[in-house]
């Protein structure tokens, strides 16, 4: 027999038992790796800016040596007499100027002589310049402070401007030259952090960060080029070197939840969450899973935020809008972000 609108009312159903776990709000930050090359600071093959005979070197390979040290010397026999000739014309050409001008205006020398007179010191001045840049071609210096590499050459070889003494290299300070896909280029800045490995010292991490960034991007690789710098501590690393380069670069801002929360319906994906004691059915959009874990995006029209609970346990028995009771409480791990590596090296 029907229950009559007198009734008493049904007392409230029970609230549904549930298992809930907090959401976590992360940055999803890109860890990559990529292959680079080891570059000097500042790096130079020398050559002779004439050609000549080497008469010295003065050098031996791993050397350190200073800014403007004569390395290479070759025959200047003829530069200094040259010097010497011009020294003693300059000489000459002031006498013979001097004793003119202390005439004075007695007339006795005319002003047009006079004007050649000074205008053969000048040229004389001129001639003893251009032989003390050809005495000092003869040498060969260290345009800056560094470390020698090999001699290519002996005394006794003759060399042509096309010849390679030697290599110098200022190695206080490495470069690390690598490239990265077009896509991360909002994220790079210079001065950002970031550390490189060698297979010559496997065990050990050297700190770096972000020194240039080109101002284009290769169009036939979609790559952009960046160098690094890295304080050579030790002098343990060379240019030429390979090495793994490894920075995060920050990311968008996305919510973490267990994968038992999210649930599937006719609208697309969705979850659970507690509020007011009661259960909100809340659509998400998902980004990824990783490790046991969703990551979705607060920004979709209507989502979660961090700190909110989602339901992972009970979600059967669950309606929009039924009394729910919380009874236990799931860490929610975030998962370890996996190191994208680039098919590109350096070069």
């Amino acid at each position: 027999m029907a229950q009559s609108a007198q009734d008493p009312a049904r007392p409230a159903a029970a609230p549904v038992p549930v298992i809930v776990a907090l959401a976590r709000a992360v940055t999803d930050a890109a860890r990559l790796e990529v292959l680079g090359s080891g570059l000097a600071q500042r790096a130079a093959v020398l050559r002779p800016a004439v050609a000549g005979e080497v008469t010295a070197v003065r050098f031996k390979s791993g050397d350190r040596v200073g800014s403007g040290q004569t390395l290479v010397q070759l025959d200047d026999r003829a530069e200094k007499l040259a010097v010497s000739l011009a020294r003693n014309r300059i000489e000459v050409t002031q006498q013979l100027l001097t004793r003119y001008e202390n005439t004075g205006t007695s007339g006795a020398v005319p002003g047009s002589v006079i004007d050649e007179a000074r205008s053969v010191r000048r040229i004389a001045g001129i001639e003893l310049e251009r032989a003390q840049v050809a005495l000092a071609d003869r040498a060969v210096r260290a345009p800056f402070a560094g470390i020698i590499g090999l001699a290519e050459v002996m005394p006794g070889d003759r060399v042509t401007p096309d010849t390679a003494l030697t290599t110098l290299d200022d190695r206080r300070q490495l470069r690390v030259a690598f490239e990265l896909p077009e896509r991360y280029l909002a994220a790079l800045a210079v001065g950002r952090k970031l550390s490189v490995s060698t297979s010559a010292w496997p065990e050990q991490g050297f700190d770096g960060r972000v020194a240039e960034i080109d101002s284009r991007v290769d169009p036939a690789t979609r790559q952009i080029r960046l160098q690094a710098a890295v304080p050579n501590v030790g002098d343990r690393l060379r240019p030429g070197m390979s090495f793994s380069v490894r920075l995060s670069l920050p990311g968008e801002q996305l919510i973490v939840i267990p994968e038992l929360a999210l649930q599937w319906g006719r609208e697309g994906s969705f979850v659970w969450t507690v509020r007011d004691g009661r259960a909100v059915k809340v659509m998400v959009r998902s980004v990824r899973r990783e490790g046991g874990q969703v990551l979705i995006d607060p920004r979709a029209d209507s989502s979660i935020d961090g700190g909110e609970p989602v339901v992972v346990e009970g979600v059967q028995r669950l309606r929009e809008g039924q009394r729910v009771e919380i009874v236990g409480k799931r860490q929610v791990v975030v998962p370890a972000q996996p190191a994208a590596s680039s098919p590109v090296g350096a070069g």
